[in-house]
């Protein structure tokens, strides 16, 4: 998960950094980064432990959204008509940082804490996708761009977009009734695998690109 939280952090600060020392904020973001370790680690294990299927995330939402404000962001929640959905703003002014960040279960995985298949509770609902890591990292990286904005070595604004049911590809970017596609703004998500991705548009276009 801190591989996923450096890697959104590190793009986002490439298109808001000015003149400031690229390595000095870096190292600044990996501390500000471990300082959160603990928090994210028991986010992560409260969504895991949740394991809510699409439009049915009120924890894992709800603990998201509690972290975020606990860290200076405005909150709207109920985005798109859809409870569980949330933005989470911080920062005034261009540019704008987005950065997605999933936490719906899937049906029929559940899963103990463990390497290899083995159910917490044969037939429910589990997170074989990580996105009880996705969102909590995404979030992560979101809250160390914040810290950057709010000690002026940032300009810019940055927005957390809390997106259930994303397996269900209903409130994801995808969707016409999704926040980000009536945001103009450079948009990050992660997915399973080594690298994070980049996507610089809206709506569809932005989903595509980062698939």
């Amino acid at each position: 998960m801190k591989k996923l939280i450096y890697v959104l952090t590190a793009i986002g600060m490439l298109f808001s950094v000015q003149a400031q020392n690229k390595k000095t904020l870096k190292k600044g973001v990996i501390q500000d980064v471990e300082t959160q370790k603990k928090e994210l680690i028991e986010i992560s294990d409260t969504i895991w432990g949740a394991a809510e299927i699409a439009f049915q995330e009120t924890v894992s939402s709800e603990t998201l959204i509690a972290y975020a404000r606990a860290n200076g962001f405005e909150v709207e929640v109920g985005v798109a008509e859809t409870p569980t959905a949330f933005v989470a703003t911080y920062g005034s002014g261009k540019p704008v940082i987005g950065i997605l960040g999933e936490f719906d279960a899937l049906p029929g995985i559940s899963q103990k804490t463990v390497p290899n298949k083995t159910p917490l509770k044969a037939g429910a609902a589990g997170h074989g996708c990580g996105h009880n890591l996705f969102g909590t990292a995404s979030l992560g990286a979101a809250v160390a761009i914040k810290n950057k904005i709010a000690s002026g070595e940032l300009k810019g604004t940055v927005k957390f977009f809390g997106t259930p049911a994303e397996d269900a590809q209903s409130i994801g970017p995808r969707s016409k009734q999704s926040p980000v596609s009536r945001q103009r703004h450079s948009c990050f998500r992660q997915t399973v695998g080594p690298v994070g991705r980049v996507c610089r548009g809206q709506g569809r276009a932005c989903w595509r690109q980062s698939r």
